[in-house]
């Protein structure tokens, strides 16, 4: 439930602006600068306005190490409002189902292509980038002024950017936080700062028990276990959202008697 709290209060923080913006910030998170209450700039914004123009992003990209090297994925877990989305769509009840392992693989390609090499050869404006087709840019800025305007826009690019946001919202319902692991360049472009993060969760080996409740407890499937019982930090992961679940859900973790036992048969 503490992550919950945070998540709403993030929510409600990130998009409290009364006219100004620190849009000179990147919050690794996916919420679109365009919004007109957005503090920061989205990181994926300022990569493709820059990979349009040219321009290597020294500060934006040192802004993002220094916060992936510091607490890597930490945000995605507990700051991202469209994080928080996917979570409270997850709780519909229905039929679910767990993404294939290339699946993955996905937004990395999105990441290289639809942020940095098209609008690089095509220029920041192309139809053919991230944000033309982001669903938080569709729920933040589109449907806002939808609402404002009373007018419906049925152009090509317009349809396709609701179609995106109706398959990621079909998915997140069916699958937990798909869009993370699947698509958001956001957690492609912080993955790897995971592996060196000084942000560490430690599920202790000595006193694992192998009821894999830790992986079952995972939003993201990155089976915590097989690193807790080789006692090496479970956010060592690429698709570890440092959600700290794997925590909660631990049984020994959550017990003051910490000597570890037999897990039940």
């Amino acid at each position: 439930m503490k992550r919950n709290w945070v998540q709403y209060l993030s929510l409600i923080l990130l998009h409290s602006s009364w006219g100004p913006q620190i849009n000179w910030i990147c919050n690794p998170v996916l919420s679109c600068h365009s919004c007109a209450l957005s503090w920061f700039a989205c990181p994926i914004g300022v990569l493709v306005h820059f990979s349009g123009y040219r321009i290597f992003p020294f500060f934006a990209i040192g802004t993002l190490l220094l916060i992936g090297v510091l607490v890597g994925r930490l945000f995605c877990g507990w700051v991202c409002p469209f994080g928080l989305l996917q979570d409270l769509l997850y709780r519909i009840p229905g039929k679910k189902f767990s993404l294939p392992a290339w699946a993955s693989s996905i937004k990395y390609l999105i990441l290289v292509f639809m942020v940095f090499l098209i609008p690089f050869f095509l220029g920041e404006l192309t139809m053919f980038s991230f944000c033309r087709i982001c669903p938080s840019a569709t729920l933040q800025v589109s449907l806002p002024d939808i609402i404002s305007s009373g007018t419906v826009r049925f152009s090509g690019a317009m349809m396709a950017r609701w179609g995106v946001l109706a398959a990621v919202i079909y998915f997140a319902i069916k699958s937990s936080r798909s869009f993370c692991k699947a698509i958001c360049p956001i957690g492609a472009l912080m993955a790897v700062l995971n592996y060196i993060s000084f942000w560490k969760i430690k599920l202790k080996s000595e006193t694992c028990v192998s009821c894999l409740k830790c992986d079952k407890s995972c939003p993201t499937d990155v089976r915590p276990s097989t690193r807790a019982r080789n006692n090496i930090p479970v956010n060592r992961a690429l698709d570890c959202i440092v959600c700290h679940d794997c925590m909660k859900g631990c049984p020994v973790n959550n017990r003051k008697d910490k000597t570890p036992q037999k897990a039940a048969t």
